[in-house]
């Protein structure tokens, strides 16, 4: 899975490469593109006479309690009939959506480790975090943190038995992507502290177990099999990007454009929905 993951990471770092370093118009440019992907999709998964079909018995039934408004047997009747038909509609349009489940929230996860957050700022401080696995006591296990120059611990770890938890604070001294590495139980865990804007993906969590792992959180090299670390978690600021006037989450773009290229898209290629 792990490659699968990385070939997926790697596709996206190309479809990118034209846009470098101006984040706001690669989030837009891979919105419109979903959007596109994503009505082909759905043309060819669909029915689209089952779906028209299914609207036109929706439309029917909502006629059918304004004719009769002043009968309420009649509008009763009206209106179990609108949610059958309702749920039929909904029913036409179920296997092109499960169909479009997996695409969706792998570009959401790239997306997510892409666009979520920005990097840490120099001078800038943060907590790295790292859970155990089940049954080991932080206060009992030598789990070592090396650092590369730009990082410095500010102070020691902090230790908590209940959630088998050990906390550092990290200062950056300077711009760059800098090595950070945890030792313990025999292995070694190195992953990127991003202090820097050209930085493709900033990855703030990764867990050591699951096989959607590589999916969820692909920005963090996998965890070793035989470490004693459970998690690992790094907090970065949140990101935000103009849209009109307003400062928006990278969902909202995403959302906005995605779904204007898909409604666009459907008078041209002619599909149901």
């Amino acid at each position: 899975m792990d490659a699968f993951a990385r070939l997926i990471t790697t596709l996206f770092n190309i479809v990118l490469v034209p846009y470098g370093d101006r984040h706001t118009v690669g989030l837009v440019a891979l919105s419109l593109l979903t959007g596109v992907v994503m009505a082909y999709v759905f043309k060819w998964t669909s029915n689209a006479a089952a779906i028209k079909a299914a609207k036109e018995k929706l439309k029917a039934r909502i006629l059918e309690m304004r004719i009769y408004q002043d009968d309420p047997v009649l509008i009763i009747r009206g209106f179990g009939g609108t949610l059958g038909a309702n749920g039929r509609y909904l029913g036409t349009l179920l296997r092109p959506f499960i169909i479009l489940l997996v695409p969706v929230v792998i570009v959401f996860m790239q997306m997510d480790e892409r666009y979520s957050r920005q990097p840490l700022a120099s001078g800038e401080t943060t907590i790295l975090s790292v859970s155990l696995k089940e049954g080991i006591d932080p206060f009992r296990t030598e789990l070592d943190l090396n650092l590369g120059g730009g990082v410095v611990a500010d102070g020691p770890p902090v230790r908590v038995a209940e959630t088998r938890e050990i906390d550092w604070r990290l200062r950056v001294d300077g711009p760059g992507t800098h090595e950070v590495t945890l030792s313990g139980g025999g292995s070694l865990y190195t992953f990127p502290l991003v202090a820097e804007d050209g930085y493709r993906m900033i990855g703030h969590e990764r867990n050591a177990s699951g096989w959607v792992e590589p999916f969820l959180h692909p920005a963090l090299p996998a965890i070793p099999k035989d470490s004693p670390i459970a998690r690992v978690t790094v907090a970065y600021p949140g990101a935000s990007y103009p849209f009109l006037r307003w400062d928006l989450h990278w969902i909202a773009i995403f959302i906005i454009y995605s779904f204007a290229a898909a409604i666009v898209l459907k008078f041209v290629i002619k599909f149901e929905i």
